[in-house]
């Protein structure tokens, strides 16, 4: 699809920017990226952290010089918040670092089960879909719902609505790929059992050997397998933890997609890759004519 419409891929994949997990994190193949130009794939060290703002802005600047050669950017990967930033021309206020250190402190103390019934009081509606298994974002939720109720701010729920009604500053066309629940489900399972045979624990075990940011450490299979060297688990035991979050990541990539009200959805029940590549490029051409 890139070298029929001329175009440059820009991941946005808050995981696959990471250097030195190639595997759990599924970046393209060196082949690929040696044949087709990437841009966010394997650019930032694991002790950086990273984010939906600092994103948006790289992106942009790449978009930029992507359009100024005369070739079409192309924006792909899975994680919503990092798309609809860039697209929706979204801007995160300031962050409060007392606010963050606070329910740092407090999640450090008292649990993450403690912090998540702050938030279901604070604001239910972020506590519904936040991922509780990822504490970062919990905290943010936090920062954001405590503002709020001071008035100094929206709570998560309210920015993350307007993240989807904001007016983008991009002309384009966006895509959802849509598989069956089932397909989607087979797929994964296979993905984390190639992954594995693929030297998934060896890639952890080194990366474990440098300093890993938290954000980096977020990457589904990191902490299960970590959990696996330090004989938490087995790695039987492991596997199916990688493959049922995955799943979960899933269904919330499905619900980002739902909200999109511009989303043109290609159904792959059916379809081979490259028809459905070939559905997308028709599209394209058609809202070019």
């Amino acid at each position: 699809m890139a070298r029929a419409l001329k175009g440059e891929i820009v991941s946005a994949d808050s995981m696959q920017v990471y250097r030195g997990l190639p595997i759990i994190t599924d970046q393209p193949s060196p082949e690929m990226l040696a044949a087709l130009s990437h841009h966010l794939v394997g650019t930032v060290g694991l002790e950086e952290e990273y984010s939906a703002g600092r994103f948006a802005s790289e992106a942009a600047a790449m978009i930029i010089d992507i359009k100024t050669r005369g070739k079409l950017p192309l924006l792909i990967g899975g994680t919503g918040l990092y798309m609809r930033s860039l697209l929706g021309g979204f801007s995160f206020g300031g962050r409060s670092d007392g606010a963050r250190k606070k329910w740092q402190n407090f999640i450090r103390e008292e649990g993450v089960e403690a912090g998540y019934r702050e938030l279901s009081r604070l604001d239910p509606e972020a506590a519904s879909t936040v991922d509780r298994e990822n504490p970062r974002r919990l905290i943010r939720a936090l920062e954001a719902a405590e503002a709020a109720t001071a008035g100094a701010g929206e709570p998560l729920s309210v920015e993350r609505e307007r993240l989807w009604s904001a007016d983008s500053p991009y002309r384009g066309i966006s895509f959802g790929l849509m598989a069956p629940r089932s397909d989607l489900y087979r797929r994964i399972d296979e993905r984390v059992d190639q992954m594995l045979d693929a030297g998934a624990v060896r890639e952890v075990q080194e990366a474990r050997q440098k300093v890993v940011s938290a954000t980096a450490a977020q990457a589904i299979g990191f902490r299960e397998i970590s959990g696996f060297l330090d004989g938490l688990m087995s790695l039987e035991e492991a596997a199916a933890a990688i493959k049922q979050k995955s799943r979960r990541y899933a269904k919330r990539q499905l619900t980002w997609t739902r909200k999109m009200p511009d989303i043109v959805r290609i159904d792959l029940a059916g379809r081979s890759p490259a028809t459905a590549a070939a559905a997308i490029i028709e599209h394209i051409h058609d809202a070019s004519a």
